[in-house]
């Protein structure tokens, strides 16, 4: 009986790998298009003035954004990084137009995501890539005073390709410390047995269709210091837990600061206490952006 149970077991478990990797590298993504009616899908319709952003990263894949100029004179940009299977859409509307208040902003589409050149998802690991072709292109127009602004993958991303990159800052919003962390809930919620073991699976079964290792967020954080990490944890988030924001925040050299917003679900911080948030952001960026 206990061979039989193992046997089961273990075809369970390779069955989940194949069928939550291929899921993992080669997701279904959101159309190019407003999840809401009437929201934005281009600055213009925010009355942004904006430039199509177009750059190649280190392995060939083409990626697609804006570059939207501040509303004042400065040398200072952030850039502004969308989650799993999403696209800019969201935070063009969310983020954009406090943040170019201030300061330049660059969105773009990851590789495999909304109109940009495919390419296969590593949940941070290849999307380091993108990060890094972000920066240099703004390094290309002269702006070398940078920060990173990232949302579930999004902040994975940038505090995987932070400690490799010239930026001064880091805002992590709703961070995985575990790339198998939001698999094993994600298993929870439509109720497969074993989400933990099963994410484990999941998660090498990605490593090997896309060749790279899937990185965890928690084992580069402490090499972001000297630059500074604002990570924001939002309490009901019931895809990533809040305490893996803390996690990376414990593990996160100085400067470090932390937001914790009761109440917001996964990616909802702003919407729930957008004053607070809004004004947190730019205090950090104000210290450690315009300061770099």
């Amino acid at each position: 009986m206990g061979r039989l149970v193992g046997i089961v077991t273990g075809l369970y478990l390779a069955y989940v790998a194949v069928r939550g990797s291929r899921m993992v590298v080669r997701p279904h993504q959101r159309p190019f298009e407003p999840e809401t009616p009437g929201a934005p899908i281009s600055p213009a319709d925010l009355g942004l003035e904006f430039e199509v952003a177009t750059f190649t990263t280190d392995d060939g894949v083409t990626l697609s954004g804006w570059f939207i100029p501040a509303g004042r004179e400065t040398s200072t940009a952030v850039v502004v990084m969308h989650g799993f299977t999403g696209n800019r859409l969201p935070e063009l509307a969310g983020f954009v137009p406090w943040l170019h208040e201030r300061h330049h902003v660059l969105q773009f589409d990851f590789r495999g995501h909304g109109e940009s050149g495919p390419g296969t998802v590593t949940m941070g690991s290849d999307e380091r890539r993108d990060v890094a072709a972000a920066v240099a292109y703004l390094h290309g127009r002269g702006i070398e005073r940078i920060a990173l602004f990232g949302i579930s993958m999004g902040a994975a991303a940038a505090i995987l390709a932070g400690p490799q990159l010239p930026v001064a800052a880091v805002v992590a919003d709703a961070a995985y410390a575990r790339a198998s962390h939001p698999i094993a809930n994600r298993m929870r919620e439509q109720g497969w047995p074993l989400p933990r073991v099963g994410s484990l699976a999941i998660a090498t079964g990605a490593a090997l269709r896309a060749r790279v290792r899937l990185g965890d967020p928690i084992d580069a954080v402490g090499r972001l210091a000297p630059r500074a990490l604002l990570v924001i944890t939002p309490v009901e988030d019931r895809l990533i837990s809040w305490r893996q924001g803390l996690a990376l925040y414990e593990a996160a050299g100085q400067p470090k600061e932390l937001l914790v917003v009761p109440g917001a679900a996964h990616g909802d911080a702003y919407i729930a206490d957008p004053d607070r948030y809004r004004q947190r952001v730019l205090d950090f960026l104000d210290r450690h952006l315009e300061a770099a």
